[in-house]
């Protein structure tokens, strides 16, 4: 499918090549800058080309320093007024609360938990990965309760967070709450939701659900977020001259490129069309071109990380 390539597309992609050089060498993407240009030099046809690099420039990358000061950011407001209201105080200060949460639980806050979104017998996914960002500077370890050893529903006055990376359908969400018994454990405790990103699908998919529980995300991608918006007779939302559903057969055919590429997920789950990527790897949200293994000499921009 041949789509227009506007004037001036050069210059757009040697724009988005050097912005991908400052970004990787400034650390705000923690990436290889190589990785990346040598994911750009798969595509030869000029089509390609155009496309890959709108994928490159609306991509939300997130490092593992960007989620620590987001989520700091987040302790030290929401989720420290909720605290006060669970204790029944108004003095805690920030740096008294921070202070709280790097010690170890015991007496009267040790009823303030960490909690991964995870599957029963995995340690690596994206929820304990949060985790990991979290303790040390800004929670004891000791806080973080384990799910499934130690059972949500048999918690009692407790205040815990959930955290994950990613929510993206929801239903890693709703299986998780559904073997944790949430909505039981949410009649005797107080608890809080906050991923670091949700796609709005699939948090209004939770919302649904009516868990009793707090749901406070840090970032929210809207539909304008989505590459592909798939809706009759609108522009591709990278220029003013190609309507999307042209942009889009072209990126379709491009899945021909590479005979190792799989059958499914070429638009992301649920044709979500996102382009989001993580320091350690793209949700399934994200277009598969993004995280497409292929097969040798394909060059994959990133990893796939587990499936939401």
């Amino acid at each position: 499918m041949k789509i227009k390539l506007p004037d001036g597309w050069e210059i757009f992609y040697d724009d988005v090549c050097r912005k991908v050089k400052t970004l990787t060498a400034s650390g705000v993407w923690s990436a290889d800058a190589s990785v990346v240009l040598a994911w750009l030099a798969n595509f030869k046809a000029d089509e390609h080309r155009y496309i890959a690099a709108h994928i490159l420039d609306r991509t939300t990358f997130r490092t593992e320093k960007m989620l620590e000061g987001g989520y700091k950011r987040f302790l030290a407001t929401s989720f420290r007024e909720t605290a006060m209201l669970h204790l029944g105080t108004s003095n805690i200060n920030i740096r008294d609360w921070f202070e709280i949460l790097r010690e170890h639980p015991k007496g009267i806050h040790s009823n303030l938990l960490l909690c991964p979104v995870t599957k029963a017998g995995e340690s690596g996914d994206s929820g304990n990965h949060i985790v990991r960002i979290l303790t040390g500077e800004l929670f004891n370890q000791h806080r973080t309760l384990s799910p499934f050893e130690t059972p949500l529903s048999n918690q009692t006055n407790n205040l815990i967070l959930i955290v994950d990376d990613f929510v993206g359908s929801g239903v890693q969400f709703k299986e998780f709450a559904d073997k944790t018994n949430l909505k039981e454990a949410a009649r005797n405790n107080k608890i809080v939701y906050a991923p670091a990103i949700a796609y709005y699908k699939g948090l209004q998919s939770i919302y649904e659900e009516n868990y009793g529980i707090d749901i406070i995300p840090l970032e929210i991608l809207g539909k304008s977020e989505q590459f592909f918006q798939h809706e009759n007779g609108i522009k591709f939302c990278g220029d003013d001259i190609n309507a999307e559903q042209d942009v889009l057969a072209c990126y379709q055919e491009m899945r021909l490129l590479d005979p190792g590429f799989g059958r499914g997920g070429w638009l992301g789950r649920d044709r979500a069309s996102l382009s989001v990527m993580f320091q350690w790897g793209c949700p399934n949200q994200s277009l598969g071109i993004m995280w497409y293994q292929g097969s040798n000499p394909w060059n994959r921009l990133a990893r796939r990380r587990g499936a939401q």
